[in-house]
């Protein structure tokens, strides 16, 4: 169970930097979470950071069914059998010893056995692909931990695994944006599950749906009616809805039980939910507040749902979602009169930083007007004093007069803006 997966460690294979934050100091002493949605290189990434570590590394996959049930006695022996490689591999016995744990979730009462670790002096790392057990780490460990978010692969990264150079966008010859905004268009289509780009294989997302809506069956859900959910919402997603509209296309009878499936959807990292920030929001006068909702990666569009009608807005808006969950940004929208597809407060923070709008057709003039005062009424509304439109390929700068004087719209072409 450990020696078979310790020359894995020993002999990482060659990979690629991954976009992640906080970045991850090797060698610090706090307990790492490595949170994100299954196959997107949580292990991988584990494997990367073991490659710069010197000292014994134990790695344990708890999502293997014959190591879910081990008792106190079991990880006495797993505790022996590190000490036993370290005293083998270091000369005084002395060296440090790394833990890494696959899927820790499944390990019932794991808390306790990763308090004791620490507090012996190893550094632990732990995977998770539910979002919920990013609440109860922190808790728990609150003070000794650090918690990286990993998701599918970005644009950048994109690049990277097909062995593209990455100049800074600004200094692209003609030729060079052509081949990269082909490339966009190749990751957006597909995602960003690494062995999806690796293998040119956007089946992969959906055989990664199936296994997630089975789980969920195991769980206790209806897998049809989770099926029927996921479906819908992947297929349109990036839109608002009301619960009547999602009990009548899966079948659930309440909205209580809607809310409780959409809660697994949001765990396992299939949707996400992005409320709606206004001043009544904000103010607590509305009590309820909708939400949009966007799927965990571009590809699953494709992958579940190949026949259904194409929006090709909704899907460039979910993408731009995604990498402003890598950047940890806190992400809502806004809508009055008009309505701005992002707006932006930076983690930890409560003042709203930025404004963005998504367009695929900005040099169609009814859409740019469109897009243009809705950005505005969110700039007014917040008191900023830029914000930025998001395009396919179109590229300006836009000064407009407003109530609260002039404001600067930035009009950039996403795929240079990924790269930034």
């Amino acid at each position: 169970m450990i020696c078979g997966h310790h020359n894995f460690f020993q002999n990482a294979p060659d990979l690629i930097s991954r976009d992640i934050f906080p970045c991850c100091s090797v060698g610090d002493s706090e307990i790492k979470l490595i949170s994100g949605p299954t196959h997107a290189g949580k292990t991988t990434f584990m494997s990367q950071v073991a490659s710069n570590l010197v000292g014994v590394k134990i790695y344990i996959d708890f999502e293997e069914s014959q190591v879910q049930e081990l008792g106190s006695g079991d990880l006495q022996a797993i505790e022996e059998t590190a000490a036993e490689i370290r005293k083998k591999e270091t000369e005084d016995g002395a060296g440090r010893i790394f833990y890494f744990f696959d899927e820790i979730q499944n390990l019932q009462g794991w808390e306790n056995w990763v308090d004791r670790l620490h507090r012996q002096g190893a550094e632990i790392y732990l995977t998770s692909s539910r979002s919920k057990l990013i609440n109860e780490f922190s808790s728990r460990f609150s003070g000794r931990c650090k918690i990286l978010r990993l998701f599918p692969f970005s644009f950048r990264e994109y690049l990277q695994i097909k062995g593209n150079i990455i100049a800074e966008p600004n200094f692209l010859t003609l030729a060079s944006s052509d081949e990269l905004l082909c490339m966009f268009f190749q990751y957006f289509e597909n995602g960003g599950f690494p062995d999806v780009i690796k293998k040119d294989d956007i089946s992969l997302s959906r055989k990664y749906f199936e296994e997630e809506l089975q789980k969920g069956a195991a769980a206790g859900y209806d897998i049809q009616k989770l099926k029927k959910l996921a479906i819908f919402l992947i297929s349109n997603m990036a839109s608002e809805y009301s619960p009547d509209t999602l009990k009548k296309v899966s079948g659930i009878e309440s909205e209580e039980l809607i809310d409780t499936y959409l809660d697994y959807l949001e765990d396992i990292f299939l949707l996400y939910r992005v409320p709606k920030l206004n001043r009544l929001q904000e103010s607590g006068k509305e009590k309820e507040s909708p939400c949009k909702i966007y799927a965990g990666d571009t590809g699953l569009f494709k992958a579940v749902y190949p026949g259904y009608p194409d929006s090709l807005g909704l899907r460039f808006e979910n993408l731009v979602f995604l990498e402003l969950l890598r950047r940890e940004k806190q992400v809502f929208y806004f809508r009055n009169k008009r309505e701005c597809d992002f707006i932006i407060k930076e983690k930890g923070s409560q003042k709203v930083s930025a404004a963005i709008q998504i367009s695929v057709c900005f040099g169609n003039p009814a859409v740019k007007e469109r897009e243009i005062l809705g950005l505005m009424e969110a700039l007014d509304e917040y008191g900023l004093e830029e914000g930025l439109i998001l395009t396919m390929d179109e590229e300006e700068t836009i000064i407009v007069d407003s109530k609260g004087g002039k404001k600067i719209i930035m009009v950039k072409s996403v795929w240079k803006w990924m790269l930034e």
